[in-house]
């Protein structure tokens, strides 16, 4: 899928990246964006959060190349239960934690999806998905699968290691690994950019 502008991921992310690869994206540039999320504070609902999230990043890419026609396209993962946003764990105790929590119980993954046009419309979509685990004891808890959660919204990689404790999902699967592709080309088809 060949488009006329340059399309901008404003993240790091590899999951992203290779989704955005399997949706047919040929002239992909990475480019970090300058958000802090671990200083974000959760203000309003996680629904309007993960979309304002997923809008600052994309924001800040753009004040990068404010004078270019770019696609800027920006995505925000937050996993959350009772209450409770599973951060990005940085040890691997904190994802112990996290899936000791998550253990057979039902969590929600919010996606917020950012896209800004070439003429700097703001197009932005909020995906839901359910996510099931089964029991995970500490026998599955091994130094490969806290290795793989490290840096992962709620301590795992669905793509990975992770996909190993999903009794089943409600909703869009790639929206768990990092931003939903059929949400992303109902965008793009909708602003006729592909």
């Amino acid at each position: 899928m060949q488009l006329q502008n340059q399309i901008i991921l404003a993240s790091q992310s590899n999951a992203r990246k290779e989704l955005l690869k399997q949706l047919g994206i040929k002239n992909l540039k990475i480019m970090s964006h300058d958000i802090d999320e671990t200083i974000y504070e959760i203000r309003s609902s996680v629904s309007s959060s993960v979309l304002n999230i997923s809008y600052l990043k994309a924001e800040s890419v753009k004040e990068k190349y404010k004078n270019n026609k770019n696609i800027i396209i920006s995505a925000d993962t937050i996993v959350y239960r009772a209450n409770k946003i599973f951060q990005k764990p940085k040890s691997k105790e904190e994802v112990r934690s996290h899936l000791k929590n998550l253990s057979s119980r039902k969590h929600l993954v919010y996606g917020g999806i950012c896209v800004i046009s070439p003429e700097g419309e703001v197009y932005k979509k909020l995906v839901k998905t359910e996510v099931f685990f089964h029991k995970i004891f500490n026998t599955d808890l091994t130094s490969q699968v806290l290795e793989d959660g490290l840096g992962k919204a709620g301590g795992y990689a669905i793509q990975n290691l992770g996909i190993r404790f999903v009794k089943k999902i409600k909703g869009c699967y790639t929206n768990i690994v990092g931003i939903s592709i059929p949400e992303l080309y109902k965008i793009l088809k909708n602003l006729n950019l592909i």
